[in-house]
């Protein structure tokens, strides 16, 4: 493995923004990654993990440390189980484990990045996420040591796992899926990956830049008195915060080259050359007119770097 230096970042970050890393290196397996956190300890580095660089926003002035870009691409399956590396990208486990007649991941078709990254942000749709599949994780903690931490104890929550309380690194999982009937899980699968390519946009962008708004955190009879109807998200317990930001008409709003998407108003999308400076100015544009709007604070999904 090479450690190399001054690496622009951008170029591992769906959203195409962010300035160079002063170290970076490709790790490709467990001793790889070893091999960077002495290095690491060694000059008394900062480590920032990559996984597929979605759902992260990166300082034009970049990373003062070493950037880890996770390839563990291990993937076996055994009976129901299956354990999948860190960097593998979780449309090809999706793939992989319906080729293998498993089901239980049809929730995760089109949502981008690494098996690592979703586990961290604990990504879902449709009422169902990581948690509901993840049997064990296996990690370096903060004293890079490695440990194992059974999915029950991971303080998953909606966007959320213990991952985000602690410095970690994660390299695999197991996974606990089912043998389903596969014609429909594979028919859901294609519904919802249509569904996605006719509802989000295509330009670079980190995905959802704020999490949607749980009913537990607002006063949903203010919401009603301002405007917003709420009475359709009942079930799932949770407004879109697209929604919101639709009808706070800011779709389309530009700050230099990012612009609140046209087609899904929860997405910012960079449409040239943005900034990460940019990003930052239209996010605060946007939780300012939202709390004026409707008294709703919005909370970043995204995650910022530097």
């Amino acid at each position: 493995m090479k450690i190399k230096q001054n690496i622009l970042l951008k170029d591992y970050t769906t959203f195409k923004i962010g300035g160079p890393a002063d170290y970076f290196c490709l790790a490709r397996s467990q001793e790889d990654v070893q091999t960077a956190i002495d290095f690491a300890k060694e000059k008394n580095l900062e480590i920032l993990v990559l996984g597929g660089g979605s759902n992260l926003l990166i300082s034009d002035t970049g990373f003062r440390g070493l950037a880890i870009k996770l390839d563990l691409q291990k993937l076996e399956s055994h009976d129901n189980e299956v354990i999948v590396g860190a960097g593998v990208i979780l449309a090809y486990l999706l793939n992989k484990s319906l080729a293998r007649g498993l089901t239980g991941l049809e929730f995760a078709a089109g949502i981008p990045g690494t098996v690592g990254g979703a586990i961290r942000g604990n990504a879902g749709t449709y009422g169902l996420a990581m948690s509901d599949v993840v049997k064990e994780i296996t990690y370096f903690d903060e004293n890079y040591q490695i440990k194992v931490c059974q999915g029950d104890k991971c303080h998953f929550a909606y966007r959320h796992s213990i991952f985000k309380e602690i410095k970690a690194i994660i390299i695999e999982a197991k996974l606990k899926l089912a043998k389903g009937d596969l014609r429909v899980a594979q028919k859901l699968v294609a519904e919802r990956l249509k569904y996605r390519q006719d509802t989000q946009p295509t330009e670079p962008s980190a995905g959802c830049i704020f999490k949607n708004v749980e009913f537990k955190t607002v006063d949903i009879e203010d919401l009603k008195k301002r405007g917003l109807e709420t009475e359709q998200f009942a079930k799932h317990q949770k407004i879109p915060t697209a929604y919101i930001i639709e009808k706070a008409g800011l779709k389309g709003h530009t700050i230099g080259g990012v612009k609140v998407s046209e087609k899904h108003a929860n997405y910012i999308i960079n449409t040239d050359q943005a900034t990460a400076e940019q990003v930052v100015m239209l996010i605060s544009f946007i939780k300012q007119q939202i709390r004026d709007k409707y008294g709703i604070q919005l909370q970043e999904e995204v995650q910022f770097i530097g």
